[in-house]
């Protein structure tokens, strides 16, 4: 998740827009195919009408086309894009906290701690920013995630009651739900929030006793960790959620930094 500042700079800005518009243009697929899934085994049903028939088979010949792009679209933005675009991002971030120059250009307007030296402890404050404003936007997310899924859910149980045998509406309904598996994003959502909050605990331990040696192997622990926990992340922040905190957590952030001496 990025943090809007004032006149920052992101050498790979372009790469999150890029893969941020094919996840909408992926969203809006998965609509379409949902749609579809439900609509074909009701125009099939009264498809011996010629002109129903010829509605049938131009939706079924789109929902096979969209169903193709949706997972070559799919493959591209998880599997190559999403990747190569979160390694620039820890690029970035190396080259801020250590002074390297893995990017052809410097991150610049980013982080909020241009004032520290750059070296493990500027490494660790930097890993910490990003958990902090991390872990409040998942956490902000949580209530919008348990409504979707709680609806399908509720969705679920009905049809389930019921009755789904020789009926045609409910089935391709069933499948809908049953692919998006939709208590299993609820559930990473939670233990995503959880490992972040263990991991922000972290952070403020060390801020407090601020230990001289070993610096070094706690920033790349810390590294790992924060990593290692968006990994498993099995959905993207919300960028409309982050904008509406933006500045609360930014706020929030100095004041921490204040509370722990973190300029010391």
């Amino acid at each position: 998740m990025q943090k809007q500042n004032i006149q920052r700079f992101l050498p790979y800005e372009a790469d999150y827009n890029r893969l941020n518009k094919c996840r909408k243009i992926e969203t809006v697929g998965l609509w379409i195919i949902s749609i579809c899934s439900v609509a074909l085994p009701i125009l099939d049903y009264f498809s011996e009408n010629i002109i129903v028939h010829g509605v049938y088979s131009a939706i079924n010949f789109f929902y096979f086309v969209i169903m193709i792009l949706y997972y070559i679209l799919n493959i591209y933005s998880e599997t190559f894009l999403c990747p190569a675009t979160a390694r620039k991002r820890r690029k970035g971030f190396i080259d801020n906290s250590l002074g390297s120059k893995f990017l052809e250009k410097p991150v610049e307007g980013y982080y909020t701690n241009d004032q520290l030296c750059q070296g493990p402890y500027k490494m660790i404050v930097n890993c910490a920013e990003n958990c902090y404003f991390t872990k409040n936007i998942a956490r902000a997310m949580l209530k919008q995630i348990i409504i979707k899924n709680v609806a399908c859910g509720v969705v679920f149980l009905i049809i389930a009651y019921i009755g789904i045998k020789d009926n045609l509406i409910a089935i391709p309904i069933l499948q809908i739900l049953l692919s998006s598996l939709f208590f299993t994003e609820l559930v990473h959502h939670i233990n995503f929030i959880g490992k972040l909050e263990q991991l922000f605990e972290q952070f403020k331990i060390f801020f407090t006793n601020k230990p001289g040696d070993k610096q070094l192997l706690q920033a790349v622990l810390f590294l790992l960790d924060y990593e290692t926990t968006l990994a498993y992340n099995k959905a993207p922040l919300s960028d409309t959620v982050y904008r509406k905190l933006n500045k609360q957590l930014s706020r929030e952030w100095e004041e921490l930094k204040n509370r722990y001496e973190i300029y010391q």
